[in-house]
C-alpha cells in the first residue's frame, strides 16, 4: 500500500505541468530543524520520494533562505532555541508573497498548544518521529492546497488584468488612443474643482482640424482616420507633463492645462499649431485652428470654460484658420453649446 501511495504522489507531482503550466511539478521544501540527527532522518525520507529539500538549522537562517528562495512548503520543528516553530510561522506570514504551506513537527498533543499554533498560521501538524506513510498523506494534502491556491492567484491576476483593460477602454478613444470625451469632461471638472478649492487656474485649448470634411471627400474616410491618428500622435508627443490631450469629438481635440494661466496656455497652443503645420503628411498639409480660455472672474464652471474656448476657436476659424485665438480674460461668456 505504501508503494502505491508513493507512485500516486510521484504521478500527481509530474502531472502538475499539464494541469497548470505555471504550477511547479515538485515544489522545493524547506526543513527547519536544529537537531542534526532528526534533520538527517527527514532528509532521507524526502530523498526516497525524490523531493528537493533544503535544510535550515534555526529560524533566523530559515527566514533568510525564504527571502532568497521563496519556498512554498515549509516543515519546521516546534521546539527550537531562540525562535520556536510557532514564532517562525508568524514571521513567515509577515514576509508576504505567495502563500507558504507550513507544517509543524511536534510531540506536543495538548489542544491549547495546537490552538496557539493554528492562530499563528500553521496549516498542519506531524507527530515526531515522522512516519513515512503519514508524511505521504500530509504532502499530498499540501500539494493539493498549493495547486488550488495557484489556480486562485492566477485567476485573480487574470481578472485584475481584464479589469485594467476595461478601465483603459472606458476612458480611451478607440481611433486615436487619446482620452475620450467622457474622461476629458471628468478631468476638466476635476481641474475646475481644484481651481475653486485652491485658486490655481486651469486652461483649456480646443483645436479643430482645418477643412477636414474636404480631406475626407477628396481622399476617403480611411485617409481621414489616418490623419486623426497622426494629429493625436503629434498632440501626445508635444504635450508637457501638465497638459492632457483628448479627442473631444469628430475632428476636434481638447487639451487641459493644469495650473496654467492664459499666457502659458497660448504658448502651448502655438506649440501644437506649429508642430502640426511643420509635420509631413501623405496626402495634403494638415493644419488646425486653436481657441484658448482660462478660468477667472467670469469663467468659473466647466460649461463656461468650454464655451469660452469654443468662441475663441470660432474666432480663429473666422480669421483665416491655422491660428491661435484667446478668449479675453475680462470678458463674460454665455455658457451655451458644448459641455
Amino acid at each position: 500500500m505504501e508503494g502505491a501511495d508513493n507512485k500516486w504522489l510521484d504521478n500527481r507531482m509530474e502531472s502538475n505541468s499539464t494541469e497548470s503550466e505555471r504550477a511547479p511539478a515538485k515544489p522545493r521544501v524547506l526543513l527547519v530543524e536544529d537537531d542534526p540527527v532528526s534533520a538527517y532522518l527527514i532528509q532521507q525520507l524526502f530523498m526516497a520520494q525524490d523531493l528537493p529539500l533544503d535544510h535550515a538549522g534555526n529560524g533566523a537562517i530559515a527566514l533568510e533562505m525564504q527571502r532568497q528562495n521563496r519556498y512554498r512548503l515549509v516543515i519546521s520543528d516546534w521546539m527550537m532555541p531562540e525562535m520556536n516553530g510557532v514564532d517562525l510561522c508568524r514571521a513567515f506570514r509577515g514576509l508576504g508573497g505567495p502563500y507558504v504551506y507550513f507544517i509543524l513537527c511536534t510531540s506536543k498533543g495538548q489542544k491549547s498548544d495546537r490552538a496557539e499554533a493554528f492562530d499563528a498560521g500553521v496549516d498542519d501538524f506531524m507527530t515526531k518521529p515522522l512516519d513515512r506513510a503519514e508524511l505521504h498523506i500530509r504532502l499530498r494534502v499540501a500539494l493539493r492546497i498549493l495547486e488550488a491556491e495557484e489556480v486562485v492567484q492566477r485567476q485573480k491576476a487574470e481578472l485584475e488584468s481584464m479589469n485594467a483593460k476595461l478601465n483603459h477602454l472606458a476612458v480611451t478613444d478607440e481611433l486615436t488612443s487619446l482620452y475620450n470625451r467622457r474622461r476629458f469632461q471628468e478631468m476638466l471638472q476635476e481641474g475646475i474643482d481644484e481651481h475653486i478649492r485652491t485658486g490655481d487656474q486651469v486652461s483649456l485649448i480646443l483645436a479643430d482640424i482645418d477643412r477636414f470634411k474636404s480631406l475626407n471627400d477628396q481622399f476617403g474616410h480611411q485617409a481621414g482616420d489616418e490623419a486623426l491618428r497622426r494629429v493625436a500622435d503629434i498632440m501626445r508627443q508635444n504635450s508637457r507633463r501638465h497638459e492632457l490631450p483628448a479627442r473631444y469629438g469628430g475632428e476636434e481635440f481638447g487639451i487641459i492645462l493644469q495650473r496654467c494661466g492664459l499666457f502659458e496656455a497660448a504658448i502651448a497652443a502655438e506649440r501644437f499649431r506649429s508642430a502640426l503645420e511643420n509635420a509631413s503628411w501623405p496626402d495634403r498639409p494638415i493644419t488646425a485652428s486653436f481657441g484658448v480660455a482660462t478660468t477667472g472672474v467670469h469663467i468659473q464652471t466647466m460649461s463656461e470654460l468650454v464655451a469660452a474656448a469654443d468662441q475663441a476657436l470660432y474666432s480663429a476659424k473666422q480669421k483665416g484658420r491655422n491660428r491661435v485665438e484667446l478668449f479675453p480674460a475680462n470678458q463674460a461668456v454665455h455658457a451655451i453649446g458644448k459641455g
